[in-house]
């Protein structure tokens, strides 16, 4: 069973009145323990884990321009890769995008670059090409052995997958379990949970996941989704988000 549980928390500068903390989680079954929280408050207190897989959530429509709200996602990324021998992280395909990412992530040495084609999609954003590219960042020691998976995945647009989630930019679960599977069953951190999809793609794998997520709405969502006790596959058909 899941819900909403009061939390014991202690008060910080992010966390007046003491609000945050971890002494409770917002869900919790078998495979995935979800917090509700501000993940550089909590990430102290996660312990170490195999893998970090996460999708920043770098822009919410608000008026400033692209990553000018963004130093606490970089503190948060840095906190992250302590605590993994890998990381992944999505970020954009533009070049303050990828520095933004690269120099957030300090602990880990860049790896590669993977990449998620998302047929259809287009942006108002300026330029000749579709912002139809993200770019997934790896970090750390890749896994070994013979490579069966290609460096790029293509999938439609997510716009079906929004609605049905209530999430704004859900990634699929099959895009999270892409890139997890080659480590799978190491423990999955996501800080910023989102729609839970990369909770998801470990317990699909029989894995165990932690994820943080600092919106109760999201959280929200990720837990029906975890509560539906299947595997949880992405609709098919989307079109253009």
């Amino acid at each position: 069973m899941w819900g909403w549980r009061p939390r014991t928390a202690r008060p910080s500068a992010r966390c007046p009145a003491g609000r945050c903390g971890v002494a409770e989680p917002y869900y919790a079954d078998e495979h995935v323990t979800l917090y509700h929280g501000d993940c550089r408050d909590i990430l102290a207190e996660v312990g170490s884990v195999d893998i970090v897989v996460t999708d920043p959530p770098y822009s919410t429509g608000r008026s400033e321009s692209e990553f000018a709200a963004t130093g606490n996602i970089a503190v948060a990324l840095h906190m992250a890769s302590e605590l993994a021998p890998v990381m992944a992280v999505f970020g954009t395909s533009s070049g303050r995008g990828i520095e933004f990412v690269r120099s957030s992530v300090r602990k880990l040495p860049h790896n590669r670059t993977l990449a998620w084609h998302r047929a259809y999609v287009n942006s108002p954003a300026a330029g000749p090409w579709r912002w139809d590219l993200v770019l997934i960042h790896v970090f750390g020691r890749g896994s070994f052995g013979r490579p069966e998976s290609s460096s790029l995945i293509q999938t439609d647009g997510t716009k079906s997958l929004a609605l049905e989630t209530g999430h704004r930019s859900p990634v699929p679960v099959r895009v999270m379990g892409w890139i997890y599977e080659p480590f799978a069953p190491g423990v999955l951190l996501d800080p910023f949970a989102g729609s839970g999809s990369a909770l998801i793609a470990a317990r699909n794998a029989g894995a165990r996941a932690i994820g943080i997520e600092i919106e109760e709405r999201y959280c929200e969502i990720i837990a029906r989704r975890l509560s539906q006790g299947t595997l949880d596959f992405d609709p098919i058909g989307d079109e253009a988000a």
